[in-house]
């Protein structure tokens, strides 16, 4: 049987991609999670069978899920490895890929890296397992797919840039480490000349001159670690800022289906490589310098001495090689376990209202007991591989060091050698093995920044949402009509939330969008602004299909406005302008502010528009809602969608401002609404059920039907 590759999950609800990635890596093919991801459609829930079939056919292997029970294991010629849907410790559901057997055990590869591939009895086995199992095989037209990956070499470029700081971080540390070695000397001879021929004003002035020296290497010293502060910060500034960067490039989709801890925690994983680089690189020039230029200095001094300290060398590597699987496992854990510990503590704390509301803050505190308990005992496990390994390099290092100095003596006794050149070799050792135990802990650090980059590199191979194809750009000039054309969207491998959906909307019309919950009217306003795309059929904003308008210029034709709106930490002020267009003027403020009925609210406050607001607490829901609407106004779209932008507010405030808005005569405006007093007075109103029009016209005309909306208003 052929080697079996092990691939771990990397968030909470990746263990059938995961899954899915080892039985694609059997069949020679290296493909990244984000990219099984996508196409297993996964969301905050997992991935579903379903998804991991289509997935699996999209990469062009043959696909049969059973539903079976233990006599499986019974057949002679069992297609393995296959995937294996199970409830793990009657908890939640999880997929093993089963990849071998015995007549009683199964062997696994578990996607959560603090299993691993493991055996299991067929009870064990048994008591798990949902009895479905899906078989995957290659097909005709299937070839190894491999993807492009960024290494953790991917780096080296952003470091090279700063070759001019590495440079004089190198120059400094040489010149202090030549200081040193200088230092040692100096014992050596006050023991073997100055003390036994009374030297004493030469003592004294080289004295002098050592103290003069230590000065300037302390002064070395500090300028290295300056360097190596601003190197530090220059690095942060490239890989940090790059990440942000390409976060706010990615879709909507890819955060909906994330828990915020997750993405968060990736910021730590960026700092691991920036460590792990930085050291890599000064190891490199410096640590492997010194090592050579200390190694020559005591060759020089005792050849046999020499030749015993190198014996500390391949133990030392033997002592890594022995830690290097490990590490990359409890690396993998304990990045994993601060992923979830970080979501919940975020959740958590947004959704503290609620916790209280319902008195489950012992029930949420226990959840975050126990997933800190986890985190501690993975970082605990973590540090104590990190302490025994230290330690059994360091008792290598002090048995050798014993076995210099009995052998030193003995030279000595011989007068092979000087006490003065014992004592200075001694020193000088220091100066040799700790740069070379420098870049033997590399290893720790490189393997904690591969897993990092592992993490770090599942966010960027996600991407961008704008794409090459999306060149054209909004006309102003021409009206901006919105034709949906037999649109259908389904989230996932569920149902159609939209079916063969089609409707006119002719620019400057009012149009309330009424039904049920689930009816799929916010979908509907999500597709118009690109946030998702068409399962099938297309959008034209004028003649233009918006699958190939720049977003960012579509969006700044058309707005969505969400039923919770964002209030950003800052002043009233730029929570107004954050998105206004450039030419924005006082008056455009002020009118913004009067049609969204917010100006006097603001005006009373402490610091009118300056004072500082944020979406923790400042101003009330209806105030928030406001604020977003005058916000929406000042975008100076000539679309504007609202999604119930108007619930948190009473029925008088409400109905002055849908005045206000009806009033625009240049704008678009497509309400989503519940409350039906909107809908009485728009120009069109457009009822969805299951993902279709039920009814389209005025409410007078609905009404007048006595159908399905009339049944809807009356109760």
């Amino acid at each position: 049987m052929r080697k079996f590759h092990y691939i771990s999950q990397l968030e909470e609800k990746d263990c059938g991609v995961a899954a899915l990635a080892m039985i694609l890596k059997r069949h020679g093919s290296d493909v990244s999670l984000a990219n099984i991801r996508e196409r297993c459609q996964t969301s905050l829930s997992g991935t579903t069978a379903l998804g991991l079939v289509k997935a699996a056919e999209s990469f062009n292997m043959d696909v049969r899920p059973i539903q079976a029970d233990l006599t499986l294991f019974e057949m002679k010629d069992l297609p393995l490895p296959f995937i294996a849907h199970v409830e793990k410790k009657g908890q939640y559901l999880h997929y093993y890929v089963v990849y071998g057997f015995t007549k009683n055990k199964v062997i696994i590869a578990d996607p959560d890296p603090t299993v691993g591939k493991t055996a299991m009895t067929l009870q064990e086995f048994s008591k798990e397992w949902t009895g479905v199992a899906l078989f995957m095989s290659p097909s005709p037209k299937y070839k190894p797919f491999k993807e492009n990956k960024n290494s953790i070499l991917s780096f080296l470029p952003i470091i090279s840039r700063q070759k001019g700081l590495i440079a004089n971080i190198v120059a400094a540390s040489l010149l202090v480490t030549l200081i040193s070695i200088a230092g040692s000397y100096y014992m050596q001879l006050v023991i073997d000349a100055y003390i036994p021929s009374a030297m004493s004003n030469t003592l004294t002035v080289v004295s002098l001159g050592l103290i003069t020296t230590y000065v300037l290497q302390q002064l070395l010293s500090f300028a290295r670690t300056y360097l190596l502060t601003i190197m530090g910060q220059r690095l942060s500034i490239e890989v940090i800022l790059s990440y942000i960067r390409h976060l706010f490039e990615l879709p909507v989709n890819f955060f909906a289906t994330r828990r915020t801890g997750e993405i968060v925690t990736r910021f730590n994983d960026a700092n691991t490589i920036i460590d792990a680089m930085a050291n890599t690189i000064l190891s490199l020039f410096l640590d492997l310098g010194i090592t050579i230029i200390v190694g020559s200095v005591l060759a020089i001094q005792n050849t046999k001495l020499f030749l015993l300290s190198l014996i500390s060398f391949p133990i030392y590597f033997l002592i890594v090689y022995c830690f290097m699987k490990p590490f990359e496992r409890l690396n993998q854990e304990q990045m994993a376990s601060n992923a979830t510990l970080s979501s919940s503590i975020i959740e958590d704390i947004n959704g503290i209202e609620t916790i209280k509301s319902l008195t489950s803050e012992k029930t949420s505190y226990q959840k975050i007991d126990r997933e800190f308990v986890d985190y501690l005992k993975k970082s605990f496990a973590h540090q104590k591989s990190e302490a025994i390994q230290n330690s059994i390099k360091q008792a290598t290092q002090l048995i050798i060091n014993v076995f210099i100095l009995w052998l030193g003596a003995k030279l000595v006794i011989s007068n092979q050698i000087s006490v003065g050149q014992l004592v200075t070799y001694n020193a000088l050792l220091g100066y040799f093995t700790e740069p070379f135990q420098n870049i033997i802990n590399l290893q720790a650090k490189l393997q904690t920044a591969t897993v990092a980059n592992r993490r770090l590199n599942e966010v960027y191979l996600v991407k961008s949402e704008f794409k090459k194809s999306e060149s054209q750009e909004l006309h102003h000039n021409n009206p901006h009509n919105i034709t949906v054309d037999d649109v259908s969207y389904q989230y996932g491998y569920q149902k159609n939330i939209l079916h063969h959906f089609s409707i006119k909307i002719p620019f400057g019309e009012k149009v309330a969008l009424v039904g049920v919950s689930g009816s799929g009217k916010s979908t509907l306003a999500k597709l118009l602004v690109n946030f998702i795309s068409p399962s099938a059929g297309n959008i034209f904003i004028g003649e233009q299909n918006i699958k190939h308008v720049q977003r960012q210029n579509l969006r700044q034709h058309i707005l969505y406005l969400p039923q919770n709106p964002y209030i950003f930490t800052g002043s009233i002020l730029d929570n107004l302008t954050l998105g206004a267009r450039e030419n924005t003027t006082q008056e455009d403020i002020l009118h913004a502010v009067e049609l969204a009925d917010i100006k006097d609210d603001i005006e009373n406050m402490p610091q009118s528009y300056q004072t500082e607001i944020s979406e923790e607490g400042g101003m009330s829901g209806g105030q928030k809602q406001r604020i977003a609407l005058a916000r929406a106004l000042l975008s100076n779209s000539q679309i504007l969608i609202l999604d119930e932008s108007t619930s948190n507010l009473d029925v008088a405030t409400e109905k002055k401002i849908i005045d206000n808005l009806l009033s625009l005569k240049n704008k678009t405006i497509i309400f989503i609404a519940h409350r039906l007093t909107i809908a009485e007075k728009v120009q069109r109103v457009i009822l969805l059920e299951k993902g279709i029009i039920s009814e389209d016209g005025s409410h007078a005309e609905l009404i007048h039907k006595k159908s399905k909306y009339y049944h809807l208003v009356k109760h």
